[in-house]
C-alpha cells in the first residue's frame, strides 16, 4: 500500500503445509488482534488442512482507551475477550482459545509464565509468537516469553510474526506466506470482529487507540510474514 514501506516484497515464499509439516499450530497473540492481524490467514488455512489450532492470547487489551469513561478497563477486557472468540470462530471454529489476563503492558518472560505456558502447549507445536523487534512492551516481552519456553521444551519449533515492524525496516530474515483466498476473505470477517479496535465504538477517548484504514488494510492486503528465529 503507498505510504508504507516494503522490505519483504522480494522475500521468499512458504505455503502454509511448508511451514507446519505435520506440527500442532499454536499462536501466541501480545493482544486480541494480533492473532488475526499477523496469523489471521494462517490459522484459517492451518485448520482447512486438518492441522491442530490453539490461539493463547496473553494480555487483556484493556489500556487501548484509558481515558473513557464509559468503557473502564474491566469493561473493555470483556468486550476484547469477547472479540478476541469471536475472530477465532471465522478464522477456524475448532482452534482452541486461550485467554491468560495479563494486564495490558504487562506481559510476562519470566519462568512462572513460561511454565504456565508450557502446559498449555502440545507436544511438538510450531509455535508462532510476536517478533521482539516490534516497537510495543508486550510484543517484546511475549518474544521472549516464546524464546524462554523454547529452552525449555526441546520438542518445540518457534517462529515470529511482525506487526508493527512491518511498517519500520524489517532487515530479520523473513518468509512470505502463501495463504488462500479463502484464508484472507476469514482474516477480513475476522478483523471486522474487533470493533473496540478497528473502528469508532469507544467514542468518549479522542486519545484511544483505532487501526487506521489505511493499516487495515495493508493487513488484509499484504502477504503475512514469519520471522525464522
Amino acid at each position: 500500500m503507498s505510504g508504507f514501506l516494503d522490505h519483504t516484497a522480494d522475500a521468499p515464499q512458504v505455503t502454509v503445509a511448508e511451514l507446519l509439516g505435520d506440527r500442532p499450530l499454536v499462536v501466541l497473540a501480545p493482544h486480541p488482534d494480533d492473532e488475526t492481524l499477523g496469523c489471521g490467514a494462517l490459522i484459517h488455512d492451518a485448520a482447512a488442512l486438518g492441522c491442530d489450532c490453539h490461539v493463547i492470547c496473553v494480555t487483556d487489551g484493556a489500556a487501548s482507551h484509558p481515558g473513557s469513561v464509559l468503557w473502564p478497563a474491566e469493561r473493555l477486557a470483556a468486550a476484547r475477550q469477547a472479540e478476541l472468540h469471536a475472530a477465532c470462530a471465522m478464522l477456524a471454529p475448532q482452534a482452541r482459545v486461550s485467554w491468560l489476563g495479563y494486564p495490558d503492558c504487562g506481559a510476562p518472560d519470566d519462568a512462572a509464565a513460561a511454565a504456565l505456558l508450557s502446559g498449555l502447549i502440545p507436544d511438538r507445536a510450531l509455535v508462532l509468537a510476536s517478533w521482539g523487534g516490534d516497537p510495543h512492551i508486550d510484543h517484546q516481552q511475549v518474544a521472549r516469553l516464546a524464546h524462554r519456553l523454547a529452552a525449555m521444551r526441546g520438542d518445540i519449533a518457534l517462529a515470529f510474526y511482525p506487526i508493527w515492524g512491518r511498517f519500520t525496516d524489517l532487515t530479520a530474515p523473513a518468509l512470505l506466506l502463501a495463504t488462500s483466498d479463502a484464508g484472507r476473505a476469514a482474516k477480513a470477517r475476522a478483523l471486522a470482529c474487533h470493533r473496540t479496535q478497528m473502528t469508532g465504538l469507544i467514542d468518549d477517548d479522542p486519545n484511544g487507540f483505532v487501526m487506521s484504514d489505511a493499516h487495515q488494510a495493508h493487513f488484509l492486503t499484504h502477504a503475512e510474514i514469519i520471522i525464522a528465529p
